[in-house]
């Protein structure tokens, strides 16, 4: 096995091996009728952001880190806004050495370095074996189209922050504590991160860097997910392709596909 190959191999078993176990219920928060008026418009522009999400394609890197360091490969993928998943790995010039498919009911994952293939059942996987990132397939899909998942929630609040500044919408849920913040710019208009806990710990977060505006939306060109320690994975897209179409052949695992 060559070394290009043993390091891909190392992505994909840490990156593709999900688990289908749930974290915690996630739900659409927008109508909750006793919001204050500034909560409920910022509300509005995240619905608006998620109702505008759309398919997509695209291409650039994918890393992971733990305390042992960081692996990058590079990488192709393709996400239906329905929570489908595609990502081919890429060795020069640009032929797959693995591949991970989501469709919606099974995930399949091979490589050339392993030639068995890997398939299991699962609805909308978590990929805890990111170092131990439990975010699902769908959220992920979610936040490269430009959304913000919202998880269920029984009171929301906007808070300023003294440092660095900027607020933060904390979501809160009887008995659970705080179950989400979403931090926002000073001008409340750009979110800048997602917190997501459980039990009053904090389980994940998403970092946006590089947003740029698609198709009259915006789209984050890096995006970093961890546990808010030392693991994690970051993508980091150098071509989006927005309102992609996406035909059942994309999500099959049939060879030529």
């Amino acid at each position: 096995m060559t070394s290009l190959k043993r390091r891909i191999a190392i992505l994909m078993m840490l990156l593709l091996l999900p688990a289908c176990h749930k974290m915690v219920g996630r739900e659409p928060g927008f109508a909750f009728p006793d919001a204050p008026q500034n909560v409920q418009q910022i509300l509005s522009v995240i619905k608006s952001k998620n109702d505008s999400a759309r398919s997509f394609k695209g291409i650039g890197k994918i890393s992971v880190w733990d305390e042992n360091g960081s692996r990058t490969s590079r990488a192709a993928w393709a996400g239906a806004i329905d929570g489908r998943l595609r990502i081919e790995f890429l060795a020069l010039p640009g032929q797959p050495v693995a591949k991970f498919v989501y469709d919606g009911e099974h995930y399949y994952f091979i490589s050339q370095a392993d030639p068995e293939q890997h398939q299991r059942a699962c609805s909308d996987p978590l990929l805890t074996q990111v170092a131990g990132v439990p975010i699902r397939v769908s959220e992920v899909v979610n936040f490269l189209a430009g959304g913000i998942p919202i998880y269920d929630h029984d009171s929301v609040a906007l808070e300023p922050l003294a440092s660095p500044g900027g607020y933060a919408l904390v979501f809160k849920k009887r008995w659970l504590g705080v179950v989400q913040k979403i931090y926002l710019d000073p001008s409340r208009s750009a979110v800048l991160k997602v917190e997501i806990y459980k039990w009053w710990k904090k389980v994940y977060q998403v970092t946006f860097e590089a947003v740029r505006p698609v198709n009259d939306r915006s789209v984050p060109f890096d995006l970093a997910i961890s546990n808010g320690k030392n693991q994690g994975f970051r993508i980091v897209t150098d071509r989006y392709f927005a309102d992609a179409v996406m035909t059942p052949s994309m999500f099959s695992w049939e060879p030529g596909n």
